[in-house]
This record gives structure tokens, C-alpha cells and sequence, in this order.
């Protein structure tokens, strides 16, 4: 409730023993503020402007003291004000915090070792694509021990419609994605099977979005058929799909449910390493997971 301070945030075990430097506010001072000012941010993090009410509403500390504490993460280019409005907003500089997080997350690193479990578990090729503009890539490919098996290379495009990953990846794209796709008239037929109509597509992606998973049968190689699902960040973004491929001939309509159960599984596991490198998730809502 507005105008109710917050209870003191407790400190970790050890940390009223530290000495404070003469003149310096109490470490659990130090603390509290650290937290509330937390706080405001969190409040900020759906991106928009949120007024000095709304602000200490949400945080439940006094208007005084949430106007102080945001005016500092101005003065320091955490934030921006409207003036006019009296509203607030996170800065641009919560980005470059974001890249230097994204780049410890290496999703090739955390990927290849269930990469490789899955190659020698289902002995098919295993794939993993990131998102492009107007496709995905192949970033790596494990090719399986079969005598017979699908190829595939890393540095390879995997058009959106018509592979397995691709879909993986476009079903959780934002529709103004997908129809900047289909708008683009980048859907040409890749065999006599390739899905070509955006509203047919739109039912696939609908159901990979369902159930997790997706799949193509013949319809970016003659015999060929690939499985596949997506990988998420803390934020339930798509980041990242891995496909299983092989022939037509070993691939049934059980066997390619199972694999996608299977990928589902293997793949949840990714996601939560991912979450557990970039520390603990905001309790702000996810703007993440799109839907139709």
C-alpha cells in the first residue's frame, strides 16, 4: 500500500559483523536502499512509463522516498524522466547490461553436451539453429552413426517454413514477426510437400505452440523429415531450436512423436542451465513466448 515503508531487507548471515567505514550509513542501511532501489527498477521493467504514483504503489514505499530514490537512478542514467508527465522509464543503459549477460551465455557451450547425448542416444543427426532476419542458421550439426542418415552442416540457412527449427523458432516469434515473414513472399515450395500458405502454416505453428514441439515431413528435402523444438531464455524468449533429422523411411508418425517428446524434455534442461548462468529471474512479468 502507497505510503508504507518496506520492511528492512534481512542481511545474509555474516554480514552485520563487517565494520562500517567512519561516516558511512550502516551496512543494513546500505542494503535497504540497494533493495528499494530494486525495486523501483523491477516496477520499470515492462519497458514503459510508470508515473511516481504508480511507482510507489507497486514498491510500497512513500511517495517522498520513491520519488528521492528514482531521482537518484536518473541522476546516475539508470532511468528516465518525463517531466512533463512526471512519469519514469528504464534507460538504454540496462541494455549494455543485458549484452554483457547474453554474452556468458553461450548457447553453443550449453547446448553440446546434450547435443551430443542426443545424437548418441537416437544415433540421427542432431541440429542446433539460432533466429536470423529472415531465417535461421545451422550453427551445429552432429551427423548420426545410421549407415543411412540425414546430412546437414553448420553455416547452412534453414528457411522458417519449411524446416523443423526454423517453425520451432518462428511459432514464438511475435505475429508482427511472422507476418513480416509471410509478407515478404519468402515461402517458395523446397519439394511438392513444402507448406506454402501462411494461414496453413499458422495452424503448425499454433500446434507446435501446444505441444512443444514441431516437425516437417519431406517438406525442405525429398526424404527427408526433421523434429524439432525451441530453446528459451530466463525471459521466455526464443533464443535457440534443435532439431533431430533422418529418412522418411525410419521416421513413423510414433516415432516422430516420441522424439518430440523426447526433445522437449532434453531441451527444458537447456533452458534451465541457461537461467541458473544468468542468476536469478526478475519477478516481472514475461513479455516472452508469443503467441498468435
Amino acid at each position: 500500500m502507497a505510503g508504507e515503508a518496506m520492511k528492512p531487507i534481512p542481511l545474509k548471515e555474516g554480514a552485520h559483523q563487517r565494520a562500517d567505514p567512519v561516516g558511512s550509513p550502516p551496512v543494513e542501511a546500505r542494503i535497504q536502499s540497494i533493495g528499494r532501489a530494486k525495486a523501483l527498477l523491477d516496477a520499470m521493467a515492462a519497458g514503459s512509463w510508470v508515473s511516481l504514483r504508480d511507482l510507489a504503489m507497486s514498491t510500497g514505499l512513500a511517495k517522498t522516498t520513491a520519488f528521492n530514490l528514482v531521482s537518484a537512478l536518473v541522476d546516475v542514467g539508470l532511468a528516465e524522466r518525463d517531466a512533463k508527465a512526471g512519469a519514469y522509464r528504464l534507460s538504454l543503459q540496462h541494455l549494455s547490461y543485458g549484452k554483457a549477460v547474453e554474452r556468458r551465455l553461450d548457447i553453443s557451450s550449453v547446448a553440446r553436451p546434450h547435443l551430443i547425448r542426443l545424437c548418441a542416444l537416437t544415433r540421427e543427426t542432431v541440429n542446433l539453429a539460432l533466429p536470423g532476419p529472415t531465417d535461421s542458421l545451422i550453427v551445429e550439426s552432429l551427423e548420426g552413426s545410421q549407415n543411412l542418415r540425414v546430412s546437414s552442416y553448420a553455416g547452412t540457412r534453414a528457411p522458417y517454413h519449411s524446416t523443423a527449427c526454423g517453425r520451432a523458432l518462428l511459432a514464438y516469434h511475435p505475429a508482427q514477426f511472422r507476418q513480416t515473414i509471410y509478407s515478404l513472399g519468402n515461402l517458395p515450395a523446397s519439394t511438392h510437400r513444402t507448406i506454402t500458405d501462411p494461414e496453413i502454416l499458422e495452424a503448425v505453428l499454433a500446434e507446435c505452440r501446444a505441444v512443444g514441439w514441431t516437425s516437417e515431413f519431406e517438406e525442405n528435402e525429398t526424404g527427408g523429415v526433421c523434429v524439432a523444438a525451441p530453446i528459451f531464455d530466463p525471459l521466455g524468449e526464443v533464443i535457440a531450436a534443435v532439431s533431430i533429422a533422418g529418412p522418411a523411411a525410419r521416421f513413423s508418425n510414433e516415432t516422430v512423436a516420441r522424439l518430440g517428446g523426447l526433445l522437449v524434455a532434453r531441451l527444458a534442461e537447456i533452458t534451465t542451465e541457461i537461467s541458473a548462468a544468468s542468476g536469478p529471474p526478475s519477478d516481472s512479468p514475461s513479455t516472452g513466448r508469443a503467441t498468435a
